[in-house]
């Protein structure tokens, strides 16, 4: 198919010519991480908490995504986390509660083959040791202190690799401890404890809980202080919050010293290659930090490099926009539940509304156009539900008194706005009109987002949240899923009235030029970074193009499409591959993991993840739902109520079976499974009863098409 072939072409015309780059040699200077459970920038003051304080007025700081397995860590996950530079987590109590850690005995990290056989189980490859392992293979001269900082430093046999010292009770034996490791290790690691105060209800804010938690940070403060006082001026210093232990949210984290990649940790803010964001790392961070910052490079973990990044000029600004994010992620975190469930519940009601509307009551008296147009305006209104949460973003919500019902009345003002901008307009009385700018605002919103650094994405309810930690740029899959269902739509209204005026040329170059924008915004390195969504674009638009082109698709034709999707993702994939290693956004990290050996835990974590989701009722009612309701118009308008709804929207059909076959290809090649379909649904269906209804009420029926006694209200 020469017009895939030619569409690939320009693909590859558009992917950054990859570039290399050389880490700075790191100087034979000391590194000391410091790391703790449970400690936030929220927890910080003069008085309570002085080291801390003090580091955030002289440091690089910024917050942590300590999510390993489950949402809620333990400080064992932590420690394991940075042992195996992967995700990794203990086993729990049979109530959900963290175990203990113990002190090792004889140099043996107790429980390890517990530890090994819980990383094993959990389909992230993670292999507890390969930290201690690289140092010991490396010769490099290593202290552990405390607990956690022996299931950091042991190797794959469970033996700490180095010295181990018991965490001393007092300041001073602390100073003294971490002065003498120092002095003859290249690598010092801390544990200082961990606040450990169980947690529900909303996130941030309780003062009851604030004064259970004060005594515990401070203690914790305390350590941090002793070992920090006890390291050299040329130390690289790494404290990090490594694990939650209670509600989840963004952890504490500061760094002085010299950068492994050149430059010092000062009056900056952190960030990373793996999180791409100012003020932003992950735990799976701290790994190759510490080998890079020891001279044996960051490797092909699935971290990367923390490094300093210029943020605002006083203390006071840097401090209080993390403790600003940090809020922001909770409050995202905890109403995404409560949106998505109303966005199900509401569609599901539409679309049996629809079904009685549209397909049970006859007549077209004044009772039933009003009836279609409550149920357009509500269609619509729905229709535009999903972008809202996302430009939500630009209301600083989080930060009212009440933050719950601020982002709901946040969501309803933005989705009352686009439903008038869609009914209101010139292009009210076009059929393709309302659903279309519906459409347009979508594809725009998350294509503009996209371009301009992906802010409104994150922390959206159906973007990329922080504290899920599975993405933190580019398109977030429920995002490129509205793309996939809003594009065609979009496409379709702009190609049907030049169909209508004979300029078939026109349309397709239309239709196949948004195509190819969606697929680079979405699938480029740095803009969407996106794996899965490129090939589904492609699929849904290369079928749309055809049916505008006047050419009949054949399998033949949708199995080229097909390939050529697969060679766009993989031209995308392996451009970013090629970039320096800190450079990287996660689909060139795949393919690293892929060339190291990984690809067969990611497939199996990403294929148990999309199983699992099947069993969600609120992404399983509003598929079955929205296919049932798309599949009784596209019925009727055969033979039914709806007769003549195919001549008078030629495209309808095309549109439907390409935002359908998008899904279906999203759908199977993306870890979030049903959620694809369910997502692109929530915008696709209502916009099709939206233009069905708007359809319908302006249309005469004939009466053989209405129901026995339906015209009573004439």
């Amino acid at each position: 198919m020469r017009s895939a072939l030619v569409l690939l072409a320009a693909l590859l015309a558009v992917l950054v010519a990859p570039t290399t780059a050389c880490a700075a040699t790191p100087d034979d200077h000391p590194v000391l991480l410091v790391g703790v459970a449970g400690v936030r920038w929220d927890d910080v003051d003069r008085t309570t908490t002085p080291a801390l304080w003090e580091l955030s007025r002289t440091a690089s700081v910024g917050l942590v995504a300590t999510r390993a397995i489950s949402a809620r860590s333990c400080p064992a996950d932590g420690w394991l986390t940075v042992s195996a530079g992967i995700r990794a987590a203990d086993e729990r109590t049979d109530d959900g509660a963290c175990l203990t850690l113990d002190e090792p005995a004889g140099g043996d990290v107790p429980r390890w083959s517990d530890y090994v056989a819980s990383a094993s189980s959990q389909s992230y490859g993670a292999k507890p040791g390969l930290l201690g392992d690289r140092l010991e293979d490396a010769g490099t001269t290593t202290t552990a202190i405390g607990p956690g900082a022996a299931i950091a430093l042991a190797d794959s046999d469970g033996s700490v690799a180095g010295g181990y010292e018991a965490l001393p009770d007092d300041a001073t034996g602390i100073t003294d401890a971490v002065r003498t490791a120092l002095g003859s290790s290249r690598l010092v690691v801390v544990d200082a404890g961990a606040v450990q105060v169980p947690v529900s209800g909303e996130p941030l804010g309780e003062e009851a809980l604030a004064a259970a938690r004060a005594p515990q940070v401070h203690a914790v403060d305390e350590r941090i202080g002793a070992a920090i006082a006890a390291a050299p001026a040329d130390t690289t210093v790494l404290v990090v919050s490594l694990a939650t232990e209670g509600r989840s949210t963004l952890q504490l984290a500061a760094a002085t010293g010299p950068a492994p990649r050149g430059g010092t940790y000062a009056d900056d803010l952190l960030t990373s290659g793996s999180t791409q964001q100012d003020g932003l790392i992950q735990v799976i961070d701290v790994t190759p930090t510490m080998l890079e910052s020891v001279g044996l490079g960051e490797g092909t973990l699935p971290g990367a490099t923390i490094s300093p990044t210029p943020g605002p000029t006083s203390a006071d600004e840097r401090v209080d926009g993390l403790v600003d994010i940090q809020r922001h992620a909770g409050y995202a975190s905890y109403v995404s539940g409560g949106y998505t469930t109303r966005i199900v519940v509401l569609d599901a009601l539409l679309f049996a509304a629809a079904a009685a509307v549209l397909l049970v009551l006859g007549g077209a008296g004044r009772t039933r156009r009003a009836l279609l147009r409550v149920l357009q305006v509500a269609a619509t209104a729905l229709a535009a539900g999903p972008v809202a949460g996302f430009l939500a973003g630009l209301v600083p919500w989080w930060r009212a008194e009440h933050p719950t019902p601020a982002f709901r009345w946040t969501v309803l003002g933005i989705t009352a706005v686009v439903t008038a901008i869609a009914l209101a307009g010139p292009w009210r009385r076009v059929i393709w009109g309302p659903a279309g700018v519906v459409a347009g605002l979508t594809v725009g919103t998350l294509a503009i987002d996209a371009v301009t650094g992906s802010h409104l994405v994150i922390d959206a309810p159906w973007g990329a949240q922080r504290l899920v930690a599975a993405r933190f740029y580019g398109m977030s899959n429920q995002g490129f899923a509205l793309l996939v269902a809003a594009g065609p739509i979009l496409a379709a209204a702009v190609a049907a009235p030049l169909l209508r005026r004979g300029r078939r040329g026109l349309a397709v170059a239309c239709t196949a030029g948004l195509g190819l924008v969606l697929i680079v915004v979405d699938g480029a390195p740095g803009l969407g970074s996106d794996f899965g969504g490129p090939p589904a674009l492609l699929v849904a638009f290369a079928l749309l193009t055809a049916v505008v082109a006047g050419r009949r698709v054949t399998w033949r034709a949708a199995l080229t499409v097909c390939v050529v999707g697969a060679l766009v993702v993989g031209a995308f994939a392996f451009a970013d591959y090629l970039r320096p290693a800190d450079s990287r956004t996660h689909v060139g990290r795949f393919v690293a993991t892929a060339l190291d050996g990984g690809l067969w835990d990611t497939l199996d974590r990403k294929i148990s993840t999309n199983i699992s989701l099947l069993t969600s009722w609120r992404y399983l009612l509003l598929t079955l739902s929205g296919v049932a309701i798309t599949w009784l118009v596209l019925r009727a308008a055969r033979r039914g109520p709806l007769a003549g709804l195919d001549d008078a929207v030629p495209l309808l059909r095309a549109t439907v079976a390409a935002i359908g076959a998008g899904l279906g290809v999203g759908f199977l090649i993306n870890d979030s499974g049903i959620v694809i379909p369910a997502a692109g649904f929530s915008v696709a269906v209502p916009c099709l009863v939206a233009l069905v209804a708007q359809w319908r009420r302006t249309t005469p029926v004939p009466p053989s098409a209405d129901a026995p006694g339906s015209r009573a209200d004439e």
